[in-house]
């Protein structure tokens, strides 16, 4: 008898935390005995697999088109092509994840059962500008999308934010992201030299991200240059912003304090040797990299933005969104003493958990639909 099949539909393996959570739970089903399959729509691997998962490929990356009804047109047509290579390909999935607004607007129109929508952030602040532009609309669509199959939230603050836009539904849960301490360790210690990029251990502070304006690299400078700046800031990530927060560092005469590392397969030794972790974002669903530094004993403080930090970390390691002073304080002090802000990792977030939280919700869906 074939063991029974998961299936994650995202649109690529980039470095984000969708994906990593896509990583991460695809080897909990695989060390829960699942067949386990990552369908993509975009050949994009930044992030690694693990090798007993199968990798596919329905390629689409076509650029937005002018109408919603054009695109919804396409967009069924692109699911009717994923259902039927899911079909032909794969099997029937026990469990079909779905992950990121644009396959969550895929998948509304497949005709696949066990469909999951995962949602990785507040949908208030990643529609803002169309909410308050045409605010009927846009919820006339999010609901199109987001009632069409069950939907998990990586928060509670996210879950409520979905809820109020799309209205009450027993179809809608939280389930946080799983945090794979084992591998995370294990990725920690692997061999690797700071003094390639002129560090020390714990000389450091590191923050984590896409340069995106959702990632608040823009205060965060501001914030840093106000401080003492008795250690370098180290900046991970790649975007589209990057070019202009190398141009700001240089204008707040601060470039010699900090180093752009670019995008790091495996940022883990580099977040274990930091003495501290900052996380600077406008808005969350979860906010990943705080529990990946907990994971690595790493101290961590954070913008306290909707949704996810607030549910991670307690209200000293966090300050308001925009508090460009109080930012700048809150690093000061967790420099000279980084214990104090060291906290615990939540156990409840590991990945079998997690996995299996997936798998009773659907089927607390069909029990109640029965």
């Amino acid at each position: 008898m074939n063991p029974p099949i998961i299936l994650f539909i995202l649109k690529a393996l980039e470095g984000r935390g969708a994906e990593r959570m896509v990583t991460t739970l695809a080897r909990a089903y695989i060390e829960m005995s699942y067949d386990v399959h990552v369908l993509c729509l975009e050949d994009t691997k930044d992030m690694r697999l693990d090798p007993r998962v199968h990798y596919h490929i329905v390629h689409y990356n076509e650029p937005l088109l002018d109408t919603e009804m054009e695109q919804a047109a396409t967009y069924k047509q692109v699911a009717g092509r994923i259902d039927n290579y899911v079909l032909k390909n794969i099997g029937m999935p026990e469990l079909i994840l779905a992950n990121i607004y644009k396959v969550n607007w895929i998948m509304a129109y497949s005709q696949l059962p066990n469909i999951v929508n995962v949602l990785h952030t507040a949908l208030s602040r990643q529609f803002e500008e169309d909410l308050k532009s045409t605010p009927k609309q846009m919820i006339k669509h999010l609901k199109i999308v987001y009632r069409a199959h069950p939907c998990s939230c990586v928060s509670d603050g996210a879950r409520q934010d979905l809820l109020a836009l799309i209205g009450n539904s027993d179809k809608v849960t939280k389930i946080y992201n799983p945090c794979d301490v084992n591998q995370i360790q294990k990725l920690a210690s692997q061999p690797f030299s700071l003094k390639e990029f002129g560090l020390t251990n714990k000389s450091y502070i590191i923050h984590v991200g896409s340069f995106d304006s959702m990632k608040g690299h823009r205060d965060l400078l501001h914030a840093y240059a106000k401080t003492q700046r008795k250690l370098p800031l180290i900046l991970v990530g790649k975007g589209r912003l990057e070019e202009e927060i190398k141009q700001l560092a240089c204008e707040l005469s601060i470039n010699n304090d900090i180093k752009f590392l670019g995008f790091q397969n495996n940022p883990y030794p580099l977040i274990a040797n930091a003495a501290l972790l900052i996380l600077s974002s406008k808005f969350e669903g979860f906010g990943y990299v705080i529990v990946e530094a907990q994971a690595l004993n790493v101290p961590v403080i954070s913008t306290d933005c909707p949704f996810g930090p607030r549910e991670l970390l307690p209200k000293k390691n966090l300050v308001d969104v925009g508090d460009i002073d109080g930012l700048s304080v809150l690093i000061d002090e967790a420099v000279v003493c980084p214990d104090t802000y060291n906290v615990p990792l939540k156990q409840q977030l590991s990945p079998i958990i997690i996995a299996q939280q997936y798998l009773d919700f659907l089927l607390s869906i069909k029990n109640d639909t029965n």
